[in-house]
């Protein structure tokens, strides 16, 4: 039987003030459309809303053909604009069923867009990452806002999806909601494009860290662990925290790189250079890079926080340690002294990636998230 979706159409909110042309600049575009590209088969026809204008249309050729792009045609502040949305776009978004968040930031559009253009519609709230624990951590004052528009969309959304269920948890307890409304759709990887690849030689003395280069990442703690150790560290991305890293780095002698932007597409023939994978983190969501990672059977150390413990579990798939020098520093020596451990902590990160966290079943699962709330 066609899935009940099949004569639907899915509006689709991207992040206030981001755009496939970001996407792209970022090396992220295919990662985050992969899934709408799979997804597109099941619906009649899904529109991308967008803050970046004609450009746009440049990256067509990277979506399923029932995919439509609907750039920004105006020259109004992005926020502003994203208020007006059902206006601007009425046309298109009262033949919507299904009205998506990309994260918090901007998923008023999509309930605005319910309100207005088809109040039978279905507002599905989807965060990547839960706004309010992490503004707690960076901005005291964005918290406050944060925590008023959480409790807004998760009163007013049809159904909810987070990356975690650690941010379930905390989601249930902070906004009194019912487990039924929030569902746990975990973040997703392509498998078939991250994997390992055989005969490829290893860099024997460097590690290789992938992500923002912000204080969440504790990346200073992570130089710190690698003194004294003859051990290289590559860093992949990018962000404000680059020259003073440098500087940090060359003050204790510890050789790192920084290898910037990588399109996702070259990502898996990059990491399957490495033995091991490190994530540092201080607090995290449910971490893509580390998933990636796992999924090119790289020996992955992470910290023991809330996301990163939800993926590995210690000994088993991966390495978990304190966020603290001495103990990255033990963790990253284990690994690179016990080859065994290595490949066993590979090999089983990967068949977890495949079991959990495959872009297919995603997919999958979203689908019939759609079909519920139909039924």
């Amino acid at each position: 039987m066609p899935p009940k979706t099949r004569n639907k159409n899915l509006a689709f909110f991207l992040t206030c003030g981001l755009s496939l042309k970001k996407w792209s600049e970022t090396g992220l575009l295919k990662r985050e459309i992969a899934l709408y590209n799979l997804l597109a088969s099941q619906f009649q026809k899904i529109y991308f809303f967008t803050y970046g204008n004609k450009q746009e249309l440049a990256f067509q050729k990277y979506l399923a053909s029932n995919i439509e792009i609907i750039f920004k045609n105006s020259r109004l502040p992005d926020f502003l604009y994203s208020l007006l949305i059902p206006l601007c776009h009425r046309h298109i978004l009262k033949s919507c069923s299904f009205f998506k968040s990309n994260q918090a930031n901007g998923a008023w559009s999509a309930y605005l867009s319910k309100l207005t253009c088809n109040r039978r519609g279905k507002f599905i709230f989807r965060t990547g990452f839960t706004w309010s624990l992490f503004a707690k951590e960076e901005n005291k004052i964005l918290r406050l806002f944060t925590v008023i528009l959480e409790a807004w969309l998760y009163r007013v959304c049809d159904s909810a999806l987070v990356s975690s269920a650690a941010d379930k948890a905390y989601l249930q307890k902070q906004y009194h909601l019912s487990s039924t409304k929030l569902i746990v759709l975990a973040n997703y990887v392509d498998t078939d494009l991250f994997k390992p690849q055989l005969y490829v030689p290893k860099l024997a003395k460097s590690i290789v860290y992938v992500g923002r280069l912000h204080p969440q990442k504790n990346l200073f703690n992570l130089v710190r662990a690698l003194q004294c150790t003859n051990l290289k560290l590559d860093i992949i991305g990018q962000g404000k925290l680059k020259d003073k890293l440098e500087k940090f780095a060359r003050s204790l002698n510890v050789s790192i790189q920084f290898l910037g932007i990588i399109p996702h597409q070259n990502l898996p023939a990059i990491l399957n250079r490495y033995k091991i994978y490190v994530l540092p983190s201080l607090y995290e969501g449910l971490p893509k890079t580390l998933i990636e990672a796992m999924a090119c059977g790289l020996a992955c150390l992470g910290t023991n926080i809330e996301g990163i413990k939800e993926v590995i579990q210690h000994n088993v798939n991966g390495y978990l340690v304190n966020p603290n020098v001495k103990s990255m520093r033990e963790g990253i020596q284990n690994l690179v002294q016990d080859d065994h451990l290595r490949n066993r902590l590979g090999n089983q990160a990967r068949q977890t990636v495949k079991k959990r966290f495959n872009l297919k079943n995603i997919a999958k699962q979203e689908i019939k998230i759609y079909e519920l709330l139909f039924k």
